[in-house]
């Protein structure tokens, strides 16, 4: 009689714990590369905040190749997620996965890239890039006074939304500090190079545009931290540091501890560690039966400079 009871006893536990596996929401995060610290920590930040949530949680790495990302996802959509979170290569790939994600009858949310406004998604989180790159422009004028900005621009892939925003509201920042104290404009813009988010394209772009441009260039602006850590040592190794003033965007702790030195002059938090909790945050009340949310879910905008770089470096943080 006791083993028939213990036996029905562990049935009993098995039935439950397969009903509690079979109502755990799964979701998918498809990330466009583990290539750079970034990218590395959206993943990892992932892992952490769903399982502090209780949901389960499968990673794709789609290696910088649009055609993979779309086979990620739609093996993911095999395995039965309920929601997608997708860190698209290129808008257009991504309106197309939004539509495979949107025909499966699973919801998604856009994390720290842009698309279009009629692509299906709950949302976009990111951080803001227009404010945050304003803020950089003004610093910069800050720091250059009415002397001429002759910037180059590390930018990472050619069509990225993000990247964009990014250059193009420094440049607004820049230009609207000069109107207003000064009365003019005088940002020249000497080269563009891409770095595909990465410290090895970062340098690889910065060698390039100093052979070309040389002692013109005062002024870096990179659209990533890790592309500046590139350009940095493209310029120590050139000699050339000294008299130039290098702006990015991302607040990655190596990227912190060289606005420590004074080599980096300012960069802007897009936190991974916020970006997921958000993400999650917002799948949480859709879930919950939120279904009007807007289009775009921003984390808090911060500049980082030397003087307050140690409110927000963190030597033991993922990113």
């Amino acid at each position: 009689m006791k083993k028939l009871l213990v036996g029905l006893l562990l049935a009993g536990s098995a039935i439950t714990l397969s009903a509690q596996a079979a109502d755990q929401i799964k979701i998918g995060f498809a990330n466009r590369t583990l290539n750079g610290a970034f990218f590395n920590g959206l993943t990892e930040y992932m892992k952490i905040h769903a399982k502090e949530k209780g949901y389960a949680l499968i990673t794709t790495d789609a290696r910088g190749d649009l055609n993979k990302q779309i086979a990620d996802v739609e093996d993911m959509i095999s395995q039965g997620i309920n929601y997608l979170v997708l860190n698209p290569q290129d808008p257009e790939a991504g309106l197309r996965i939004t539509n495979i994600a949107k025909r499966a009858g699973i919801p998604t949310v856009i994390i720290d890239s842009d698309i279009s406004l009629d692509a299906p998604v709950i949302t976009r989180v990111q951080a803001n890039n227009a404010k945050n790159n304003n803020m950089l422009g003004e610093f910069a004028v800050s720091q250059f006074g009415d002397k001429p900005l002759n910037c180059v621009f590390i930018s990472g892939n050619q069509g990225n939304l993000v990247g964009q925003a990014r250059r193009d509201n420094f440049l607004i920042g820049v230009s609207e500090a000069q109107l207003r104290k000064y009365n003019h404009t005088e940002i020249n813009i000497l080269s563009q190079g891409w770095g595909n988010w990465d410290q090895q394209g970062g340098l690889k772009a910065m060698e390039d545009m100093i052979v070309a441009q040389g002692d013109k260039i005062n002024c870096v602006y990179s659209e990533m931290d890790d592309m500046a850590l590139g350009a940095l040592r493209s310029l120590k190794a050139a000699n050339k540091l000294e008299n130039v003033k290098v702006y990015a965007h991302d607040g990655y702790k190596k990227g912190l501890e060289a606005v420590k030195k004074g080599e980096i002059q300012a960069t802007a938090s897009n936190n991974p560690d916020l970006l997921t909790n958000t993400v999650l945050d917002v799948i949480t009340k859709y879930q919950a039966g939120q279904k009007s949310f807007p289009d775009y879910v921003y984390i808090p905008s911060i500049m980082i400079t030397r003087d307050n770089v140690d409110k927000y470096y963190k030597a033991d943080s993922i990113f």
